[in-house]
């Protein structure tokens, strides 16, 4: 707007006669009419287009590698393909005995205070574990590649580019790099000892970041399945109430490294309280005494304030949440979720819900039950890295499974340790997917292939051809030359097809390099049974699959 006032404010210098010349004295009113119809003038002329740009390679590109896979071809209704009618809609899914071995190995994981338990809380695992000399070293060297990761000074490195296409600088990374103030994870500072005050919980969702800072980091948009949403800084989410570990703070303050009971990664330091003995043991308590599971998406958290006359919104829960679960007056489930004082102190509040929000855990595995939470996914978008506090394929399947008591890694090459892996990629496109209908049992048998990950949901009749289908949020199809992306872009039903008649040129899910299944409830025979994967910590660093 400043532009074009600029080389249209001569046009109303000439209206006027020069000051030296004689005039006779003009109404004001009749002034300001002339000068408001000179504006709307400026306002409404339109400007010279610009020049042609020429074909270079700096002119902008064309998003032709982008399209919409038409999804409405494949049933949606999550009833058609888990029937209410079936014989087995009600039959668990697990035994008591191993739902309930991995529901204590979440608990444990959360807020366990034995040795081998892995909690941001436990002292005794922290000190043995975490903030010794390997541990040290692991984080620092962690930081350290994810500085050089994103410095596009630096050889070999994939050049990423930020919000307004331009590439980052090096004066960019250095500012992120000097305000992660790195010294204060040197590994001379090993046996750090555990210091209780750094102990916290999360007041809100949080996102979690490779690097303390909201810039995004796209790579080359022009290629396909780069740019938005694949911000190669978002690495995840907590949600409210999870329990954290300080390991360090940036210089400004504003930013914390935090260890969680899924993964290490940067914070919004004001979604973090602080919390003190009190507190924990109070959070511990009423965890151990009954501990709940939001099922609907995005539940408000809201409590009423001593002398309010109207509940006060907090923040939302989204599905898979974990937290204490206590009754209203009235009988009806209610939360305890934290909140922060102005000293950033937490404090616990509680939130009556309607009984279809929020269950006691572990909620039986069953048919009606899974369908019951896949209904409130499906159709969701897709949220890389949890992107606007969306779900990502490996984040789909954790907030699947989460009321279950059935914790999953954040990761999905990680999830693959829920059960008994068959690792099929050498096999051709053909024995994978029979070995997928032979060996994997419905619902409970996830599928990776190359960083991307789903649910069976059985076989289905196709054209007279028996296929897998699956539940899955996935950004979308690809060529073999990986050339463009046909976007699906959220939770949908989709089958395991050779080919697709909307996209032939598309490679088959079934047919990328890396396919491996696993049977939830079915162990491996070097991992321990039923043991969900409770003492194996977050790792200090994150893969670097992309897979859209």
């Amino acid at each position: 707007m400043g532009a074009r006032f600029a080389v249209r404010i001569p046009v109303l210098a000439s209206l006027f006669p020069p000051a030296v010349r004689p005039v006779r004295p003009v109404p004001a009113v009749l002034v300001m009419l002339v000068v408001l119809v000179v504006l709307a003038a400026c306002a409404s002329v339109p400007e010279k287009p610009p020049a042609a740009v020429p074909a270079t390679a700096s002119a902008p590109a064309t998003r032709y590698n982008v399209a919409r896979f038409p999804i409405e071809h494949y049933d949606q209704d999550v009833d058609h393909w888990i029937r209410p009618d079936a014989a087995d809609y009600d039959r668990p899914l697990l035994g008591a005995q191993e739902q309930a071995r991995r529901f204590d190995a979440l608990r444990a994981r959360y807020f366990g205070t034995g040795a081998r338990d892995p909690s941001p809380w436990n002292g005794t695992w922290l000190a043995a574990s975490l903030l010794n000399a390997a541990g040290a070293r692991q984080i620092a060297d962690s930081q350290a590649r994810r500085v050089r990761r994103f410095d596009n000074g630096a050889s070999g490195v994939r050049k990423t580019y930020g919000e307004n296409f331009q590439p980052h600088t090096s004066a960019w990374i250095r500012t992120i790099e000097a305000n992660m103030a790195l010294a204060q994870l040197d590994a001379s500072h090993a046996g750090w000892p555990y210091d209780a005050q750094r102990r916290g919980i999360t007041v809100d969702n949080a996102l979690v970041r490779l690097l303390p800072t909201h810039d995004p980091a796209f790579y080359d948009f022009r290629e396909a399945g780069e740019g938005y949403p694949f911000d190669a800084l978002q690495d995840s989410a907590l949600r409210p109430g999870t329990p954290v570990y300080t390991l360090a703070r940036s210089a400004d303050g504003a930013w914390l490294l935090v260890y969680s009971p899924d993964l290490i990664g940067w914070v919004d330091a004001r979604t973090v309280a602080s919390v003190d003995e009190r507190f924990v043991a109070t959070w511990r308590a009423a965890a151990q005494r009954e501990l709940g599971a939001i099922i609907r998406a995005n539940v408000p958290l809201a409590d009423t304030p001593p002398g309010a006359s109207a509940p006060r919104y907090r923040t939302f829960a989204p599905i898979g949440t974990v937290l204490p679960m206590t009754r209203s007056r009235d009988g009806r489930p209610a939360a305890l979720f934290p909140i922060a004082d102005l000293r950033g102190q937490a404090h616990i509040r509680t939130a009556t819900l309607h009984a279809s929000s929020l269950v006691a855990m572990p909620w039986s595995l069953t048919p009606r039950h899974l369908a019951q939470v896949m209904k409130q996914q499906i159709g969701r978008p897709y949220g890389w890295g949890n992107t606007l506090f969306y779900n990502d394929c490996s984040a789909e399947t954790r907030s699947l499974f989460a009321p279950f008591g059935v914790w999953l890694p954040r990761h999905s090459s990680d999830q693959l340790r829920a059960g008994r892996r068959t690792d099929l990629r050498d096999a051709d496109i053909d024995t994978r997917l029979r070995t997928l209908a032979e060996r994997g049992r419905p619902l409970m048998t996830l599928v990776h292939i190359n960083g991307h990950i789903m649910l069976y949901l059985g076989n289905a009749q196709r054209n007279g051809e028996s296929v897998p289908m699956t539940y899955q949020n996935v950004w979308g199809l690809s060529p073999a030359d990986n050339s463009r992306r046909n976007v699906i872009g959220g939770a949908v039903i989709l089958p395991l097809l050779k080919t697709y008649p909307e996209d032939p040129q598309a490679r088959s899910l079934a047919a990328k390099p890396l396919f491996e299944i696993s049977v939830i409830g079915e162990s491996d025979a070097g991992a321990p049974t039923g043991g969900g994967d409770a003492e194996h910590a977050p790792a200090a660093d994150t893969p670097e699959d992309m897979p859209q």
